[in-house]
Order: C-alpha cells, then structure tokens, then sequence
C-alpha cells in the first residue's frame, strides 16, 4: 500500500503531502471548526455566568 493521508473533512484517501481532496472540503472543514468553537465559547461563557449568579446567591445568604 502507498503512504497516503485522509482528507480531514470527508476521509478519501490523498497524497501524503496533502490535508484535504479539495478547496471545497477544506472550506466545509473551515466553516464546521468555527461552528464548533462558537458553541464552545457560548457553552463556556454560560456556565461562567451560571457560577457568578450560584456564587452570588451563596453570598447573600450567609
């Protein structure tokens, strides 16, 4: 078998030297990681605020 790599978007096989089949699997790739760390930064930013309210509320209690 020759060496070879996966396309990191739709898994084909491609040269060694290459990363994705096309400009079309890298622009999905792109556009994906960037959806993927919107959530993440939205996900991290609501548990921050989640903790600044509990952290609050204990607080007030004591």
């Amino acid at each position: 078998m020759e060496k070879h790599r996966h396309c990191l978007n739709c898994g084909i096989s491609i040269p060694p030297d290459e990363t994705f089949c096309s400009e079309r699997c890298k622009d999905e790739y792109i556009k994906k990681r960037k959806r993927v760390m919107r959530i993440q930064l939205i996900t991290l930013f609501v548990i921050f605020v989640i903790l600044v309210v509990l952290v609050g509320l204990k607080s007030h209690f004591l």
